[in-house]
């Protein structure tokens, strides 16, 4: 891509692109201007032109990619939540696929969206019948209700320390990652993302530590972007994954499994169950048939 090699060595350091949209970030006023000018000269000897119109400079927040960014961390707009807020019932499945594209562009924001989303998504199923009933009208006000009050994300602070927080149980898959500050006095976490997923009828029956192993490598992969490349803590709440890679594990699906592992640099530290409540209950949602995990490979 043309940004890609106009940005080289600034992407991720003081800007980020995606195709024409760039986006310079700087923790001063003093720092902003002199990013700006970097960023300016590489397009000037591109031979590259701005439009002023669509620019906008010295911004304390912005929206990205349909986020609202500022330092704070990142949320939906107001005016997306706002628009989804008062989103009429829909009446067929045509408005309900563009209900579902609008939720599922702020998915990230939404704790154990695939459960609360399914009622929903059954619908688009070959051969059902459109009927909106209670249980449809629930999961619309559940998901419009969990985006209106979502927390904000944070970013991700690469100097300090990754923590998967990931909890399996027979019923799916949950995990959150977050990160703690040291400077902050409260030890808020600063969640950066949080997911779930379901489990498939064979993968049901797999026994505990299976399922536990099953969990942190799907969890992994789900946060690679982060992860890869950084040493993090990986926390479970099942002893005999601590000395993981002690275990004589047989079988060419375990195999496979080690090998994405061993792709990464982590601990795991062992966490007891109270300690664990936001990726249990991610894994203990009762509707087991949402987004159906898949065998990783």
């Amino acid at each position: 891509m043309l940004m890609d090699k106009v940005l080289h060595g600034l992407k991720f350091k003081s800007c980020l692109c995606y195709l024409d949209d760039v986006l310079i970030f700087s923790d001063t006023f003093e720092k902003h201007l002199s990013d700006l000018k970097e960023v300016f000269q590489r397009f000037r000897a591109a031979g590259l032109k701005l439009g002023p119109k669509k620019c906008s400079f010295a911004a304390s927040s912005c929206v990205f990619l349909g986020h609202l960014i500022s330092k704070d961390g990142i949320r939906p707009p107001p005016d997306r939540v706002k628009a989804i807020s008062d989103y009429p019932r829909p009446k067929n499945i045509k408005e309900l696929r563009r209900l579902l594209g609008l939720f599922n562009w702020f998915r990230k924001f939404i704790p154990n969206y695939s459960a609360l989303v399914f009622p929903l998504t059954r619908l688009l199923k070959k051969e059902q019948i459109f009927t909106w009933r209670s249980e449809q009208e629930t999961a619309f006000n559940d998901l419009k209700h969990k985006l209106v009050n979502s927390d904000i994300l944070s970013f991700p602070k690469f100097d300090l320390t990754f923590r998967l927080s990931v909890d399996t149980s027979a019923r799916g898959i949950g995990y959150m990652l977050y990160q703690l500050d040291p400077d902050d006095e409260t030890q808020k976490p600063r969640i950066i993302r949080f997911g779930s997923k379901s489990l498939s009828p064979w993968q049901q029956s797999y026994g505990p530590t299976k399922l536990e192993l099953l969990g942190m490598v799907v969890s992994i992969l789900d946060c690679a972007d982060y992860l890869r490349g950084n040493s993090f803590i990986a926390e479970c709440d099942h002893q005999a994954l601590k000395p993981l890679y002690q275990k004589q594990f047989k079988g060419a699906i375990y195999e496979r499994w080690m090998s994405i592992l061993q792709q990464f640099s982590f601990e795991i530290v062992y966490k007891k169950a109270d300690d664990m409540q936001v990726p249990d209950a991610l894994s203990r949602c009762e509707n087991s048939k949402a987004e159906v995990c898949r065998e990783p490979c």
